[in-house]
């Protein structure tokens, strides 16, 4: 996991370290032959050389595989699994995206790539660990890997072009590499990273360049936990992502727009990757009326948000995750003389998500799995030239059906001789309700740098079948200077 978030990391400084526009200026676009068995062979070297670093460098228990274990694999139910929050709700899908773009690399489109991401987890699951296959990372690593794999990949080829030489060719295959690995695997195994050509390649669907800004942020992050009244600051960068546009009239195919943000912490004891958004439309339908832009679709969410205790002993601020979701929503935009609204409206369906828990301490795991719904509504009010206002509301509700199989084991927990490999719970059975408010106050100092102020407040109200009802609250202060790579 510290290597991935290190790569997130160095893409960030990268992109401040290329001076022309980030995206490739296409005249012509050149798109991969469909090669369904290369992208098949690519996602099975790649499982075999995970699986290799885990078993001869980690000497994991679970990588150390036997015959008895496949056969066990074989017949075995999928169940659910305790590994850490990070692992599941934000590496597994992060392999999805790799398994997902090694198909897209390989000229098939967003549909095509899906059966690749449920292939590559399937064979991990079943064939390279020595446990019981794992229901949530079945559900997690493919449909997780679409938003993180198609977003990857369309920003690695707005940065690629092949008209580039020398240092900026370099520095552009490496920084589209190190957001989307699969893509530049392929172009070194094909000699396209060094090969010049007036025809650039690109690797989604369209032709048609569409706008896409990157906005890289700095920021000054204070911590508060309602609950002890103390606080802790936090250095920290973000790198908010817009590619595409919600109002035109063209055909559309899926994350032709999506938004994404990613938040990272560089000073400060809080997780290196504290939050992960995605939003990607998959359809869309347009229309005005009166002077004003609608956009009804049906949209794929990603949100992935983790942090620590900001006191010793205390409780955490936050730590949830909507990792499989899919729903409809409803966009909004009203141009005025001078001023205009953007508005959003959001209701989803979760597949797969989770939220912390107070009781649930099993092998890696402090929190509960489950599904269930969200609602998210946005507001951005801009006036003058410079200013501007933004109100944002989640809200999630997860449900955790299955919990330890009985309220004796849930109120005292699993036998001592309980192989917790196979406890197949989801957590402390029970719903909780969470979500995020956030306001924030900006002002355009020029066209590319921006000064904001935010407060963030975060709840959690746990309901529990069998153990008392636990409610958190905490916030957030962000003072924030951005820069806009239009």
């Amino acid at each position: 996991m510290k290597g991935l978030e290190s790569n997130i990391a160095i893409a960030l400084l990268a992109c401040c370290l290329l001076h022309n526009p980030l995206w490739a200026q296409n005249d012509t676009v050149v798109l991969p032959k469909k090669a369904a068995v290369k992208a098949a062979t690519q996602i099975m070297g790649l499982n075999a050389g995970l699986w290799t670093f885990d078993r001869y460098v980690l000497n994991a228990d679970y990588a150390k595989l036997t015959v008895e274990g496949l056969k066990n694999n074989l017949k075995h139910q999928f169940l659910w699994d305790n590994d850490h929050f990070d692992i599941n709700l934000f590496g597994h899908p992060y392999c999805g995206g790799l398994y997902f773009n090694a198909a897209r690399v390989n000229g098939l489109n967003f549909w095509q790539s899906i059966p690749f991401a449920v292939g590559g987890s399937y064979v991990w699951e079943i064939f390279l660990e020595n446990q019981p296959p794992s229901l949530n990372d079945i559900i997690a690593t493919p449909i997780g890997g679409i938003a993180l794999g198609e977003m990857t990949h369309r920003i690695a080829h707005r940065i690629i072009d092949e008209r580039e030489r020398g240092w900026r060719r370099f520095g552009r295959e490496l920084l589209a590499g190190i957001i989307s690995p699969m893509d530049l695997l392929n172009r070194l195994l094909n000699g396209d990273a060094w090969r010049y050509s007036p025809r650039t390649y690109s690797g989604y669907d369209q032709a048609a360049e569409r706008p896409f800004a990157i906005h890289l942020s700095t920021f000054n992050r204070f911590m508060t936990d309602l609950d002890e009244n103390r606080g802790e600051t936090h250095l920290s960068l973000s790198a908010g992502i817009v590619y595409g546009q919600p109002f035109t009239e063209e055909t559309r195919t899926p994350y032709d727009y999506f938004t994404g943000e990613v938040d990272l912490n560089t000073i400060g004891r809080q997780p290196i990757l504290s939050n992960v958004s995605i939003l990607g439309l998959i359809w869309g339908k347009e229309w005005q009326k009166d002077g004003s832009n609608y956009l009804a679709g049906v949209f794929q969410h990603y949100d992935y948000y983790n942090s620590t205790p900001v006191v010793r002993g205390g409780e955490i601020p936050y730590l949830f995750a909507e990792t499989a979701s899919f729903g409809g929503g409803l966009l909004f935009r009203k141009q005025m003389d001078k001023s205009s609204l953007d508005a959003s409206l959001y209701a989803n369906l979760i597949l797969l998500g989770a939220n912390e828990s107070d009781y649930f301490y099993l092998d890696a795991r402090n929190y509960n799995i489950g599904n269930g719904y969200s609602i998210k509504a946005n507001e951005t009010y801009s006036f003058g030239k410079r200013w501007d206002y933004t109100y944002s509301f989640k809200l999630y509700h997860i449900f955790t059906h299955k919990g330890y199989g009985s309220a004796e084991a849930e109120i005292n927990g699993l036998p001592g001789n309980a192989n917790p490999d196979y406890a197949n719970a989801q957590g402390n059975k029970g719903n909780t309700f969470l979500g995020m408010t956030s306001m924030n106050v900006g002002f355009q100092l020029s066209r590319q740098i921006r000064f904001s102020a935010e407060q963030r407040f975060y709840f959690r109200n746990s309901h529990y079948v069998y153990m008392p009802n636990v409610a958190t609250r905490s916030t957030e202060n962000r003072v924030k200077i951005t820069f806009s790579v239009f």
